[in-house]
């Protein structure tokens, strides 16, 4: 891909600025930086369904099979280099607020509500990762995390970060399709 092209939706159609930021701009912006990272270096971010390897689950000698078994079982997880804040001007960490957003795109199978968060390599939760849904098509929904050296808080060090859910409700499966981590300045 040599170009994209972005689309924003009409800020007079949200009811504030910073509802149109939150609801539409942010999970924009979101999304064109997992994109961008994915294309400097593949894998740097959550891949798609359609891009994981697959193997068959009953491999029979001479017989096709379905490819039905992912080939790297391990969790949905994303690798956030935390350290990559030493890179930024001291003067805009003076004058803004570093926090990480968290961005995924995630859905119900079934009916019903269902709950994510994310927890580091320790299976420690990070503080307000926790999120609810019960849209029955992807869906992006995004969150500002705490940075720094504390008990659950990203680290400003190179970590890995799973993604977990739970039914809230009776035959609610949690999806998600990806996920990035990214820094924000407030």
């Amino acid at each position: 891909m040599s170009g994209v092209k972005v689309e924003l939706a009409n800020p007079n159609a949200y009811a504030s600025t910073r509802e149109y930021i939150e609801q539409h701009l942010a999970p924009a912006v979101a999304e064109l930086h997992r994109i961008t990272n994915e294309l400097i270096a593949p894998g740097a971010t959550s891949v798609e369904e359609w891009e994981v390897d697959m193997v068959p689950s009953n491999a029979t000698i001479g017989a096709f099979s379905p490819l039905d078994t992912r080939l790297d079982q391990s969790p949905k997880h994303v690798v956030f280099d935390g350290a990559a804040y030493k890179s930024i001007p001291t003067e805009l960490l003076r004058s803004k607020q570093l926090k990480v957003q968290l961005s995924a795109v995630v859905y119900v199978k079934g009916s019903g509500e269902v709950e994510f968060r994310l927890v580091d390599d320790h299976r420690q939760a990070v503080i307000g990762s926790a999120f609810r849904t019960e849209a029955a098509s992807p869906t992006t929904i995004t969150c500002q995390l705490p940075f720094g050296d504390a008990a659950n808080c990203v680290a400003p060090k190179q970590r890995k970060y799973i993604m977990q859910g739970r039914g809230v409700d009776l035959g609610a499966i949690p999806v998600c399709r990806r996920f990035s981590m990214s820094f924000v300045y407030i």
